[in-house]
């Protein structure tokens, strides 16, 4: 079976890389796979794991559009593809324009998968002419089915993107080298409680709770350290300054450290003692999260969206109301007292292995005979 995964937005350390981690699962699954993105870090593990790669634009205006659609249809006749995915409602359009110029009896399967909500009309116009929709949370997937009304031919499927068990499991830890590096970057005093708060830099992820929540814990005698780590080159700047201002007005800027975008993030999660999401939107994923909760590190987070459905599998006592600081600094309180029990083994669904099984399971339903 031919697979073909369209991503323009492709690229490393974004939940767009779901395209690339797909092509190489389901190649080692027995699939043909071939991905059309643009030229990135990702394309030289692509080779190593045999997919094939090819060219796309990373933007599409109005006068480039119909070059990048007969390229499409290009790949798509010259790869025989059977099953099309495309990565976000952008790609699901441009799909679907493609395949207009293909005759119907080479035309392929479409599965639209979605990361987020296809909030633009126009966007979201092109999922009922989809063969399936594959949501990588159920949150997502209801909200689909509540503002959406599909065809019956088109199944909406809620895969969640699960971690590589082999990268990120419970007894993983980081080496004695990176440790001593990261105790020499960041020194704090005895008996310092360790927050990280892995989110984007941007006003809907509730970091203007901080000066609360830190004042909460230093009146029950607990001395908090938040590690924020997200890319400061990224988002508002406005915001960003605005923030700043907050925690020098509030007194809580000794408290915080600015991380920045890390690419060892794993290590820092293992090495702090509580990760934390406070995120004023239910969001449609969380890696970060995924990830804490994968390592066996304890989370606190808001119970809505993606964060409430991974708390609920991996560690439900971690859920706490929308808005509610003063329970989150409750909870830090207990588990400062009593460690919570975390999991010992990365729970289904939330294996890498998971997610290829499943998206095996799609393919051969929407294929259940191949085409000659």
């Amino acid at each position: 079976m031919n697979i073909l995964h369209y991503s323009p937005g492709l690229r490393p350390g974004s939940i767009s890389q779901l395209a690339a981690d797909l092509a190489a699962g389901l190649q080692d699954a027995g699939f043909s796979n071939t991905v059309v993105s643009p030229a990135n870090e990702l394309v030289g593990a692509l080779t190593s794991a045999q997919v094939e790669h090819r060219m796309a634009r990373r933007s599409v205006s109005i006068l480039s559009i119909r070059g990048v659609l007969k390229r499409l249809r290009n790949y798509i006749l010259g790869q025989r593809a059977d099953i099309v995915f495309a990565y976000g409602p952008n790609a699901t359009r441009l799909a679907l324009l493609a395949q207009h110029g293909i005759p119907e009896s080479q035309r392929p399967k479409l599965v639209s998968v979605l990361t987020g909500f296809p909030q633009h009309i126009l966007r979201s116009r092109s999922l009922p002419h989809c063969d399936a929709v594959v949501a990588i949370v159920r949150f997502l997937r209801q909200e689909i089915n509540r503002f959406y009304t599909l065809p019956e031919n088109c199944g909406v499927w809620s895969i969640p993107y699960g971690v590589h068990e082999e990268h990120c499991h419970p007894l993983y830890q980081p080496t004695a080298e990176w440790q001593a590096h990261w105790q020499n970057a960041h020194p704090i005093a005895a008996g310092t409680l360790t927050l990280c708060v892995p989110c984007p830099l941007t006003d809907i992820h509730g970091l203007h709770h901080l000066p609360e929540l830190i004042t909460l814990l230093l009146r029950q005698g607990i001395t908090p350290q938040v590690y924020l780590a997200g890319d400061t080159n990224a988002g508002d700047r406005r915001y960003q300054e605005k923030l700043r201002h907050q925690f020098e007005e509030s007194g809580v800027e000794q408290y915080i450290t600015w991380l920045g975008l890390r690419r060892d993030l794993r290590d820092v999660l293992c090495n702090c003692h509580l990760t934390l999401s406070l995120s004023s939107a239910p969001a449609s994923h969380d890696r970060a999260v995924l990830e804490a909760l994968a390592l066996g590190r304890p989370v606190i987070g808001f119970d809505h969206g993606a964060v409430g459905e991974m708390l609920s599998t991996f560690l439900p006592e971690g859920r706490v109301k929308p808005g509610d600081i003063h329970a989150v600094a409750d909870t830090i309180v207990q588990w400062v007292a009593l460690r919570p029990d975390t999991v010992s083994a990365v729970p289904y669904p939330y294996r890498f292995s998971d997610t290829i099984r499943s998206f095996s399971e799609l393919c051969t339903a929407l294929m259940p005979v191949q085409r000659l």
